[in-house]
């Protein structure tokens, strides 16, 4: 069934069973009502691409994300499809391009070359202007661009996972993150390492690449524990497995080392002990992307930056 033969059994031509299926034009109420019965009777559906060529806008938005490994991802995906797919929008999800500029820009062409509507995408170094078609970026350090950013209040972030930390009798506290060449990363782990300047702490920064698996994180964050008594690592999942190499270890948390994690990924709440974390709420984070790219499509321009706040959550891993 094609719109063709639509219109031969409505007697109308395909310009009026389009201008209907499109809502736009006049079309007198006797025919829209004939023509909507014959759709109905036949189960036609129109081809989206058609529809697409004739209103310039496809209705599909792309999302971009580093990994599907790590919850906070797929909870920011929530929160954007909880504000996109009530206004009538499609989410498409390219994932797994870590932070490689090759595989970002591989799935903005992607995206580009499929007429989308819009582009949500976590941060990443923008070398090519795609600022034809509304962009915003989540999980980004504050930077002041034409770039619409959503940011998790990363200096507060950095500050409050150190008070997490009680002060009484610490050594040395060792600070796990991601490569500083990162914004966010380096945003967050300036804010920590100025906290303990001013609590008077010593530190240690040890960088895990993105090509080390979680059980090497762990081993690395355990490597030298004697020399440290509190452990600031990257997520949850890295203090997780931190966890179950200290038991293997008999090591006790908090007792012989505190660990604070970062997310609060639903699996801190089941770990033994339980972790101490922070909260970047990111269905709030997918939530307001997702209608600040509503509100770019429709013409608003403003660049303004986003901040997202974050949430202190103490639980057993800290004294």
């Amino acid at each position: 069934m094609t719109i063709r033969d639509i219109a031969k059994l409505a007697n109308v031509s395909v310009a009026t069973v389009s201008r209907i299926i499109n809502n736009s034009g006049k079309v007198s109420e006797e025919t829209r009502n004939k023509v909507i019965k014959i759709i109905k009777e036949n189960n036609y559906q129109p081809n989206q691409v058609a529809r697409t060529l004739y209103q310039k806008r496809s209705k599909m938005i792309g999302i971009i994300v580093p990994t599907i490994d790590n919850v906070f991802y797929a909870r920011i995906i929530n929160g954007i499809q909880s504000v996109l797919q009530p206004s009538g929008y499609t989410c498409l999800v390219y994932s797994g391009v870590g932070s490689s500029n090759t595989k970002y820009h591989k799935a903005i062409n992607s995206f580009l070359q499929n007429n989308i509507d819009g582009i949500i995408s976590s941060a990443f170094d923008l070398h090519e202007n795609y600022y034809h078609i509304p962009f915003v970026m989540y999980d980004s350090a504050n930077i002041n661009d034409n770039i619409v950013r959503i940011v998790s209040n990363n200096i507060k972030g950095g500050t409050e996972i150190v008070d997490l930390i009680s002060n009484n009798q610490i050594k040395k506290v060792l600070i796990q993150h991601l490569p500083l060449k990162l914004p966010t990363v380096n945003e967050r782990v300036s804010s920590i390492i100025d906290e303990l300047n001013k609590k008077q702490l010593n530190y240690a920064l040890q960088e895990i690449n993105e090509s080390d698996t979680y059980n090497i994180g762990a081993e690395k964050a355990l490597k030298n524990i004697q020399k440290y008594n509190a452990i600031i690592t990257i997520n949850d999942i890295y203090a997780a497995h931190i966890l179950k190499l200290a038991k293997k270890r008999n090591l006790k948390v908090p007792e012989d080392f505190q660990l604070v994690g970062y997310d609060n990924n639903e699996l801190s709440e089941f770990t033994i002990p339980t972790l101490s974390t922070i909260d970047q709420q990111p269905e709030l984070i997918g939530k307001a992307a997702a209608k600040r790219l509503l509100k770019m499509i429709n013409g608003e321009k403003s660049t303004k930056n986003s901040l997202i706040d974050i949430k202190v959550v103490k639980r057993e891993s800290t004294k």
